[in-house]
This record gives structure tokens, sequence and C-alpha cells, in this order.
């Protein structure tokens, strides 16, 4: 879900957290939690 979102939003953080409803800072949460690029 965050690896798609990140890849429609072209790997902008901002853009993909919105469409995903959540705040950049938990965005970043995230993906550091799992491991992931962003």
């Amino acid at each position: 879900m965050i690896v798609e979102a990140m890849e429609k939003a072209g790997d902008h953080q901002t853009k993909a957290a919105a469409a995903l409803g959540i705040s950049e800072r938990m965005l970043r949460y995230k993906l550091n939690k799992y491991g992931l690029k962003g």
C-alpha cells in the first residue's frame, strides 16, 4: 500500500502521504520501520 502510493506520487512523500490520508511524518516513520526507500 505504501509502496504503491509512493510509485503513484513519483516518490514524492508529501503527495504519497496525502493519498494515504496520513501525515508526512507518519509516512517517513513507516518507510523507516519497514526498511523502504522514500
